[in-house]
């Protein structure tokens, strides 16, 4: 049992401390809910800033996306087919390398489909930059506290924007209905087989090329961030660097400024040289950012179906739309290469 005295004391003690916490001028109503109103104003402006940014590292990255997916399917096989090869400056090495084939040729192989070099490559950058774990730095060949480890604009247009671009579902499922169809192709008919093989090494050639490079992600993170692996410091709870504002800016303006000139050139190609390959680039280039912030958007239904959470609902929607457009303007090229003036048969 404390005593009175002891009692009066705490009660005392307690009382100054009150005392000291509080504020004895405390600032006037007005002055608190303007202070309230600028930090709900500054949270907004950069939400609404972020936003952009996100959205120009997106456009950004899907233009060099589909820029990569083109010229390494040319490559890899697509100059192989002389009636479809573009005579610039990549075929001389491109028709010799003949390794895959779009299966409506006269040339075997079509397991091994036009868009499977794409597939493997996007599908290495996804293991890559995502890593084993997402409190990992996003950037593995990168110190921890790097200021580019902070761009999350940079982060998503990569992982998002180029892998998205840059691999295809659509297509490659497009080019193994025809070739199980056959119809397409007047020199092999049905390739019900291959295309069932080119079903299975599709999807394994993408695992395996996922789990390699979150291998090499891993090498990188150990080599460069060992701590990672003997603390629990994690990404979010690391320390980085500031970047300024004009090392926020310069980055995303210095990449819009070399998509710029990208298109210029396909525009050229179009015009001076008269190559329709360069018209079809520099359209796809333009309308690619569209396609990637939709399916940006739909990623945000990942895991929102209440009764099936694993289920990833967006990824799933973005790649039946895709799908069923891919199918649907196969169709139309393939009508009008079929059907002449008048509707003869060619």
């Amino acid at each position: 049992m404390m005593s009175a005295q002891e009692e009066n004391a705490n009660e005392t003690q307690e009382l100054h401390i009150r005392n000291s916490v509080e504020d004895p001028h405390p600032p006037p109503e007005d002055v608190v809910d303007h202070q309230q109103e600028q930090k709900i104003h500054n949270n907004k402006t950069s939400i609404f800033c972020s936003s952009w940014i996100h959205i120009i590292y997106i456009s950004i990255f899907s233009v060099i996306g589909v820029t990569s997916r083109a010229f390494i399917g040319r490559l890899f096989g697509g100059d192989c087919d002389p009636h479809h090869a573009v005579k610039d400056w990549l075929y001389p090495l491109s028709h010799r390398i003949c390794v895959t084939t779009n299966g409506q040729t006269e040339q075997y192989g079509g397991a091994l489909f036009i868009d499977l070099p794409d597939n493997m490559f996007g599908s290495f950058i996804i293991g890559f930059f995502t890593g084993h774990s997402s409190e990992w730095p996003a950037i593995p060949f990168l110190k921890h506290d790097h200021p580019l480890q902070g761009e999350q604009g940079l982060h998503l247009g990569i992982r998002t924007a180029l892998c998205g671009s840059l691999t295809t579902f659509s297509s490659w499922n497009s080019q193994m209905v025809l070739m199980m169809d056959g119809t397409a192709n007047p020199y092999l008919g049905t390739q019900v087989v291959s295309a069932s093989f080119g079903f299975v090494i599709g999807l394994q050639v993408s695992i395996v090329s996922f789990r390699a490079g979150r291998t090499l992600s891993a090498w990188f993170q150990n080599r460069n961030n060992p701590h990672l692996f003997d603390s629990n410091l994690t990404r979010t709870a690391s320390e980085l660097r500031a970047c300024n504002n004009h090392c926020y800016w310069l980055s995303p303006v210095a990449l819009v400024f070399s998509i710029f000139v990208l298109i210029a050139l396909y525009i050229w190609g179009d015009v001076y040289w008269g190559i329709s390959y360069y018209r079809e680039l520099w359209i796809a280039c333009l309308m690619s950012p569209f396609g990637t912030i939709a399916r940006w958007k739909l990623s945000t239904l990942n895991g929102k179906w209440s009764k099936y959470p694993w289920f990833p609902l967006g990824t799933w929607l973005a790649n039946f739309t895709g799908s069923i457009l891919s199918a649907a303007l196969t169709a139309i090229a393939y009508l009008n290469i079929v059907n002449g003036e008048g509707g003869t048969t060619v």
